[in-house]
């Protein structure tokens, strides 16, 4: 099943890089200990627990001011979420 967003599906090959992706920010975040609570919240970069849990689902295809938000968070560079993908 391809990710609908906006008028647009994401192809097999995309929905791909997108898991990985979000493997590579749940592992990430569960290596400093954090869980999603930690991470959201209205004074966090991030407010929605759903909207996190999208894209380490890689059901969200997201744009690179969010990847440098969930970097910040995770105080990483944006460099170590895109590794091995």
């Amino acid at each position: 099943m391809a990710i609908k967003t906006g008028t647009k599906l994401i192809s097999k090959a995309d929905e791909k890089l997108l898991k990985k992706l979000g493997v590579n920010i749940r592992k990430a975040r569960e290596s400093k200990g954090l869980t999603v609570y930690d991470v959201t919240g209205e004074d966090m970069e991030i407010k929605s627990r759903q909207h996190w849990q999208k894209i380490e689902n890689g059901q969200k295809n997201i744009n690179f001011s969010t990847l440098m938000k969930i970097a910040r968070t995770l105080e990483l560079g944006a460099d170590k979420l895109l590794r091995n993908i």
